[in-house]
């Protein structure tokens, strides 16, 4: 019976917790209001203990990632310690890197996405955030039409593709676009500059039209804009200068044009942390300046998993060319009618001394989101796994 006691354990952790916190959270948190709900691909239910455990790695700031491995390292210490050191280093060298395996595997491993459903046929689901390999820091081999697979397998009606000053990957995306933004993922132009040292901004709507407007680094310099659309700004995140951010400061040494949002979520690790150290401040910022609140994946080319997205309500968006509904989207931003509703995926919220329980949450939220077919694949995967290390160990001792 000892043989069984760690399947039988996880058997009973994922009926006792399965299906206790929610997939998706609204902001401020709490669960996800109707309407919305998170699907999971056939093969990513199949594949649940290794989709989950990728989605979760994926979501941790640097900080929670660092403090996984020591935790689990620890761990192992103290369970071999007594076995002598050779067996020790044996098990703390398996352990790295089995855990650079997990990590490089929620990087670079092409599997199914979780997506974002929404019953009304009326909501819009966006990414104000995204690159393609055109921008210097993102992996080259990464397409516009990467970007797109990418958006469309994680539930995503319209991507803003927000370059470093630089238009091609979008205006070879909204070349193939879908003549209705129902028939498909849409592409859309934007732009990512760093404004006078302050801050990294999003710009939806300017398009090659402006170029000349633009310096470097992406600020834009007085003149009057081209681009055919309503040009809106939004405040990105990470940012080390939120404490400075004041509508005087915006107005003396910032010409943002239309200045209507701020990242709530940056799915970059960095910006996942800010998020964890500084959510208050940052919604602190976002009513003092009037400003919605958004997520934008920060998409680089790597991973599988979303961490938010932002609905909107555009009444027959789905039968309206791409253009027409980045305009609607533009302008409801800009007169602050039709908000934007953001959801986005349950995962740690710890920072400083907290974040020595990033194992433990993780493992509790993992089991806890659990749907009911999801839990089956769990016990099944537990035990196919344990009765297969139980008859390598039987055989290997009849050998000797």
């Amino acid at each position: 019976m000892r043989r069984f006691i760690y399947p039988i354990i996880v058997t009973v952790a994922i009926l006792a917790f399965g299906g206790r916190v929610p997939s998706l959270v609204d902001s401020p948190r709490g669960p996800a209001s109707v309407g919305v709900e998170l699907f999971l691909p056939t093969s990513y239910v199949v594949l649940s203990p290794f989709s989950r455990i990728l989605d979760a790695l994926t979501l941790l700031s640097t900080a929670q990632a660092i403090a996984l491995l020591v935790t689990i390292a620890a761990i192992v210490i103290a369970f071999t310690v007594r076995k002598g050191w050779r067996r020790l280093l044996i098990a703390v060298a398996i352990t790295v890197v089995s855990l650079g395996a997990l990590e490089a595997a929620a990087v670079f491993l092409p599997r199914p996405m979780a997506a974002l459903r929404a019953t009304d046929p009326n909501v819009v689901r966006i990414d104000f955030h995204s690159h393609t390999g055109t921008s210097h820091d993102v992996r080259k081999s990464f397409t516009v039409e990467d970007n797109r697979e990418w958006h469309r397998s994680g539930g995503f009606d319209i991507a803003y593709v927000t370059d470093h000053v630089k238009f091609d990957g979008a205006e070879q995306g909204e070349l193939r676009n879908p003549k209705t933004a129902g028939a498909g993922t849409s592409i859309i132009t934007g732009m990512e500059g760093r404004y006078h040292k302050i801050m990294s901004t999003i710009v939806l709507g300017i398009t090659r039209a402006d170029a000349s407007l633009l310096d470097k680094r992406g600020n834009i310099l007085p003149g009057e804009l081209r681009s055919p659309r309503p040009v809106v700004s939004i405040i990105a995140i990470p940012n080390r200068n939120l404490d400075s951010l004041s509508a005087k400061v915006l107005d003396s040494v910032v010409a943002l044009p239309n200045l209507r949002a701020i990242e709530l979520i940056d799915a970059a690790p960095r910006g996942l942390a800010q998020l964890d150290r500084e959510e208050a401040k940052i919604r602190r910022v976002a009513a003092n300046l009037n400003l919605a609140l958004i997520a934008g994946s920060n998409n680089h080319g790597w991973a599988r998993t979303v961490a938010g997205w932002n609905l909107m309500t555009l009444p027959g968006w789905q039968s309206m060319p791409p253009d027409t509904v980045a305009a609607r989207i533009e302008s409801a931003l800009i007169s602050n009618r039709g908000p934007v509703k953001l959801v986005h995926r349950t995962r740690p919220s710890l920072y400083g001394a907290a974040i020595a329980a990033t194992l433990p949450v993780v493992a509790y939220q993992s089991i806890g989101m659990l749907t009911m077919p999801e839990r089956l694949s769990w016990i099944a995967w537990t035990w196919i796994i344990a009765l297969f290390a139980i008859s390598r160990k039987r055989q290997t001792k009849q050998r000797n």
